[in-house]
């Protein structure tokens, strides 16, 4: 399966202009090098699994996604100057100058290995909003206001991420370090802001 990396970042001399470059390779090393490599205005780079390590081999040692700054001094310092030259050195010589572990690593990625996989990043179980007062809220409108505008924000946040809450948790810290907290649950999931404003109040 296919790695997919991108990054953007606003390009002159307009902030409108957002400069995307997304590589695609067999590891998340191999995809994150051909993002690397594409010149503004961006544009996508596909690296056939087959071709990943004849790809890489030209490239200078410092633009191996995971390679930094003081590793390249030490290999160019070395004579290794590309990932070619990298991927053909003895892997007991790169563990010497870069270290065991990551002597590993970066022989194993110069020849367009990387066992690190692809975890998708688990949503939060819990989705919290807040609201601080400036001064002391006695006025029963302001805090019923202010808890309306937390429940938009947080049917918002919910709807964003796919989610539905199951219960509702509300919070109130005072000054000197009181409060209280209490805890509702819904008859069934929502993420509607008037399920939420309802339980809230």
């Amino acid at each position: 399966m296919p790695v997919v990396w991108a990054r953007s970042c606003a390009c002159a001399p307009s902030p409108a202009c957002v400069d995307v470059r997304v590589g695609v390779g067999p590891s998340i090393t191999v995809a994150a090098t051909a993002s690397a490599q594409i010149q503004p205005p961006g544009g996508v780079v596909a690296i056939d699994p087959g071709q990943a390590a004849q790809w890489l081999a030209p490239l200078p040692v410092d633009a191996l996604h995971g390679i930094g700054p003081r590793q390249a001094d030490a290999l160019r310092d070395y004579g290794i100057h590309t990932v070619g030259l990298l991927a053909a050195g003895d892997p007991a010589t790169v563990q010497r100058l870069l270290g065991g572990r990551a002597g590993r690593l970066a022989a194993d990625r110069a020849r367009g290995m990387d066992s690190c996989s692809v975890v998708p990043r688990t949503l939060p179980a819990a989705a919290t909003v807040r609201c601080a007062f400036d001064r002391h809220a006695l006025d029963g409108a302001a805090v019923r206001a202010a808890l309306l505008g937390l429940v938009v924000q947080l049917g918002l946040l919910l709807r964003r991420r796919g989610q539905a809450a199951r219960a509702l948790t509300l919070t109130s810290k005072f000054v000197g370090n009181g409060g209280w907290e209490r805890t509702r649950r819904l008859k069934e999931p929502s993420a509607h802001d008037e399920d939420l404003r309802v339980l809230a109040y």
